[in-house]
């Protein structure tokens, strides 16, 4: 796997590796639309893989890391890692042209482990036992339930909460502490799933924008109906500027 790099390989990589440092610079110090150039950053290095390979990819996301603790130390470097490991797989998976069923389970269940693990190491390493952030988590539920309470009673529906929604809920929340472990994974999973699809929608779409030859998201009979949906579309959007054309000039 290792190997001397051409210099094509070395000016991509750093060129890349660059972009990426300016946009977590841009979603670390901007006060909005932190998240968006956190999303381009995955773009970022899965065009990395789609054009030198994932062995460039790696050696970029290196020195992504490299020059952003040199430049603003550590403050941002859990993100960075996280980017650049989603955007080399989905860099690795798009050049293979892997189906979206399978890339997107492996994402998602790779994403759970990789945030699952790392709070638990997070944990382990600052010291703090979980039942001190789940006694604090407990007291926040507490507190919620009573402002809850106070809202529904205003509105007439405090009878409806207390007898119908309450028991229930405390029964399900009791669980959830109970087997925080499982609780925590379960609702990674839960989480993972919106987020993943989101990033790879917006990868697979940035890339193909880009003149990549990767998977589209709507292939076949489904691609052409949107095609023909969007040309109808159009098509209406321009009868209708004509229609109040002719109007202005009657």
């Amino acid at each position: 796997m290792f190997r001397n790099l051409s210099a094509i390989e070395i000016a991509e990589g750093a060129l890349l590796a660059d972009i990426a440092v300016a946009f977590q610079f841009l979603a670390t110090f901007l006060p909005v639309a932190a998240h968006f150039f956190s999303l381009l950053n995955f773009t970022v290095f899965t065009i990395l893989v789609l054009r030198r390979g994932t062995y460039v990819g790696i050696m970029g996301m290196c020195v992504s890391v490299f020059l952003l603790c040199v430049l603003i130390g550590p403050h941002g470097l859990i993100l960075m890692v996280t980017e650049g490991l989603g955007g080399l797989f989905l860099g690795f998976m798009m050049k293979h042209r892997f189906h979206h069923l399978p890339l997107l389970l492996l994402g998602i269940v790779g994403g759970t482990i990789y945030t699952y693990v790392g709070l638990l190491a997070l944990a382990w390493l600052s010291g703090i036992p979980w039942q001190v952030t789940l006694e604090s988590l407990h007291r926040s539920y507490q507190a919620s339930l009573v402002i809850i309470a106070s809202l529904t009673h205003r509105v007439g529906l405090g009878v409806f909460w207390q007898r119908d929604i309450l028991p229930p809920l405390n029964s399900f929340v009791n669980l959830a502490f109970a087997y925080w472990w499982v609780a925590l994974f379960i609702g990674l999973l839960i989480f993972f799933c919106p987020a993943v699809t989101a990033i790879y929608v917006i990868s697979n779409s940035l890339v193909r924008l880009l003149g990549y030859d990767v998977r589209p998201l709507a292939s076949g009979k489904l691609r052409r109906q949107i095609r023909g949906w969007r040309w109808r579309k159009l098509r209406r959007r321009v009868k209708r500027m004509k229609r109040r054309k002719q109007w202005s000039r009657v």
